[in-house]
């Protein structure tokens, strides 16, 4: 036989054991591999000499790892040996190499890339089926391993082994690029602090230019920028909640839904952190999500996702996450289906709060609805807000009448709808200051004659002053309860001192019910004619109040409620509630609740610590507070009870989101309130860092030449030689 035929005939038998080897390993995907032996004795020869030999160190890895599921254990074995770049993360496919060099630097050629895939182990399989899943990671291993982009890592690591020596043949910008990149950054910065539009760089660019400042010739659109706000953001994230997760501190979760960005639902998310180097709680803003629905499922899910992203993984949740926050909305805390429910069903032993913000006002707007006689001074709110929004004319007149009025009632509308005690009490006391102005402007028109007919009676007066007094009490209280030191225990006692200063209003008038008399005697009020109406009678007064104290009593006082078990856990810490005329020392009472404590703050009191503590307070001894008890109150801190960061995000997300930047995407609006929120003042920030990180991600200097020439505006001649004319 002819050599040439004899070869041919050689390849294709090995081929066709290789075929039938790769068969076999397919049937046998949950059992052992045994290879056929060959008919052809040179064939089974030339196999075991280029069978790779397979050690037990490498065995125990693989078993370790974590397979692609179209693949078992032999397999995965014997393409990590025929690539020696191949590895595998989670079920995934990456390149170690690539992942090393991650960028060619100055070998770079056009249209030559590093996959981002094999660098960060993201390579999966796709197909419906086994085989052509199989199929499918077999083509791109090889399409990888034959890339250009590849073969030049290769090269690169072959002549410098070292990380240290393949750094070399990286560019090193110099001081002088550094220093135009920082420009840029600081640039870029300084307008996401201020909250304006990036198309404003190219202006601020060209006036440094103008200056004599080298800010390079790359980076200067908006396009440039969104890129640069972006990578910050992520910086600053990264950077922060690392920190967190590495010091094991533990969070609470505050989320609210709103639709306010271009109508889409969107899902706002805080952190309260116990972070034991703060002598406060620290808050901090996780992420604006979009939402595709407003059901628990996506907002759980989403919530999952971005808690994820940002390092927080379920193991961490399950051991640090203490409490949840959110308003009542039965989308969040549904006791069927809501995600609040959700979240218990993952991690257990998650404190759910109902945010005492919501909860006050859902008091006081149950008690109004119980008391029918309220709804002529409703009425009449609404009915001033809806005529001074149906023109720019009677928004000129209401200014003339009163700028503080058109103020409140432009900004903030209804005084008793869906909003906070403080919004209420500010458009009740602009209508207070402004009474006899709004009678002057509703009595010169017959169209109003019906609202000036209220103004004039005087018990519409007496409620006015009445609903002021009340509000005045709730602003306060949920003033303080927005405060981010205020801790259950505080809360449970300011929500007290509310409740007894509306028991004395029942007894004595109110500081506005006591100048009622005086302003009916007073210059400003002599042209109303003040009458008695009997179509409109007074509110009943002590009613109205007792409707208040009892919603109170059953929506905010934790011992009314289910809340009482954790409260009285709480109290352990808490030397004020301490029974100290039936206290001994041991506390034995006090030792058996101190392990649910445990349970539920995932922290560990030290017993010692805690008998110590318990001494101290009961000889009245100054001694210094044991460490783990000082931990222990501290994660009790920083568990929310209001829901007022969500809502100030909101306020800076509708800074942020304004007309002129209406096409601005959730996530571009999630960065800029991530640098507004968590990034330095502009004094105190230091862009290198971040540029050198910037870099290290592949990204261009300021100083690259590869950017098209700047169009010049056509009409800038014309403008100059108006200021150049004599």
């Amino acid at each position: 036989m002819p050599k040439r035929q004899s070869d041919l005939f050689s390849l294709l038998n090995v081929k066709k054991v290789k075929t039938d080897t790769e068969n076999e390993m397919n049937e046998n995907h949950c059992g052992a591999w045994k290879p056929k032996e060959p008919t052809f004795e040179p064939v089974e020869q030339l196999l075991i000499e280029e069978k790779p030999s397979c050690s037990s160190k490498e065995e125990i890895e693989i078993d370790n790892l974590m397979l692609p599921d179209c693949w078992n254990k032999k397999q995965a074995f014997l393409f990590t040996q025929q690539y020696k770049w191949l590895e595998i993360r989670e079920g995934r496919l990456g390149c170690k190499d690539c992942s090393t060099v991650q960028h060619l630097g100055m070998r770079a050629e056009k249209h030559v890339h590093v996959s981002k895939e094999w660098i960060a182990y993201l390579v999966t399989p796709n197909g419906s089926n086994k085989i052509t899943r199989q199929a499918s990671l077999r083509k791109k291993m090889r399409e990888h391993d034959v890339s250009k982009a590849h073969n030049k890592i290769q090269d690169l690591l072959k002549e410098s082994p070292s990380s240290d020596s393949v750094s070399s043949f990286l560019p090193k910008p110099s001081n002088k690029n550094i220093d135009a990149t920082v420009k840029v950054f600081n640039t870029v910065y300084s307008l996401v602090k201020c909250n304006r539009p990036l198309s404003d760089i190219e202006g601020v660019i060209e006036l440094q230019e103008e200056k004599g400042v080298d800010i390079g010739s790359c980076l200067h659109t908006r396009y440039s920028a969104t890129r640069i706000a972006e990578h910050i953001a992520k910086e600053i994230k990264t950077k922060i909640f690392k920190n967190i997760i590495e010091e094991n501190a533990k969070i609470c979760v505050v989320i609210d839904e709103t639709s306010a960005i271009s109508k889409k639902s969107s899902l706002v998310i805080y952190l309260h952190c116990a972070v034991w180097s703060a002598p406060s709680p620290v808050v901090l803003f996780v992420a604006l999500k979009e939402l595709v629905s407003t059901t628990a499922e996506c907002i759980f899910s989403t919530l999952l996702s971005a808690l994820n992203d940002c390092g927080f993984h379920n193991e961490y949740l399950k051991a640090n996450l203490i409490a949840f926050c959110s308003d009542g909305a039965n989308t969040m805390l549904g006791r069927r289906s809501g995600v609040a429910v959700k979240l218990l069903e993952n991690f257990p032993k998650v404190i759910i709060w109902h945010c005492l913000n919501h909860r006050l006002q859902l008091s006081l707007d149950d008690s109004i609805s119980e008391i029918e006689r309220v709804n002529h001074f409703k009425m009449f709110l609404d009915k001033t807000y809806s005529i001074y929004h149906q023109s720019n004319k009677n928004q000129t007149e209401l200014e003339a009448i009163a700028k503080e009025l058109e103020l409140e009632i432009i900004k903030i509308g209804r005084v008793l709808g869906p909003r906070w005690a403080a919004c209420s009490l500010r458009v009740a006391t602009a209508v207070w200051r402004a009474y006899p102005e709004l009678y002057r402007n509703f009595s010169r028109s017959s169209s109003y004659s019906g609202l000036a007919k209220r103004l004039t009676n005087i018990s519409f007066l007496q409620d006015l002053a009445l609903m002021i007094d009340i509000l005045e009490e709730f602003s306060l209280l949920s003033t303080a309860l927005q405060s981010s030191s205020t801790n259950i225990q505080k809360a449970q006692q300011l929500i007290k001192h509310t409740i007894r200063a509306l028991e004395n209003l029942k007894i004595c008038a109110g500081k506005c019910e006591s100048q009622i008399e005086g302003m009916i005697k007073s210059d400003k009020f002599k042209g109303i004619p003040f009458n008695k109406n009997n179509k409109f009678n007074t509110l009943p007064r002590n009613m109205l109040l007792e409707h208040i104290i009892q919603q109170m009593n059953s929506r905010l006082l934790l011992e009314r409620n289910n809340d009482e078990s954790i409260l009285s856990y709480f109290d352990l810490l808490e030397p004020s509630t301490w029974p100290h005329k039936e206290l001994t020392s041991p506390w034995i009472a006090g030792e058996r609740k101190l392990s649910h404590l445990n349970e539920i703050l995932k922290y560990e009191i030290d017993l010692n610590d805690f008998r110590d503590f318990v001494d101290n307070n009961v000889k009245s001894n100054n001694a210094p507070i044991p460490e783990t008890i000082q931990k222990a109150k501290k994660i009790v801190s920083s568990i929310a009870v209001s829901s007022a960061e969500a809502e100030r995000g909101f306020g800076l997300m509708n800074i942020i989101c304004t007309r002129v930047r209406s096409s601005l995407k959730v996530d571009h609006i999630s960065d800029f309130m991530t640098i507004n929120l968590l990034g330095k003042e502009l004094a105190d920030w230091d862009a290198t860092p971040f540029v050198k990180s910037w870099l290290k991600c592949n990204h261009r200097l300021a100083t690259d030449t590869r950017v098209r020439k700047k169009s010049t505006k056509a009409f800038y001649e014309n403008q100059l030689a108006l200021w150049n004319s004599q």
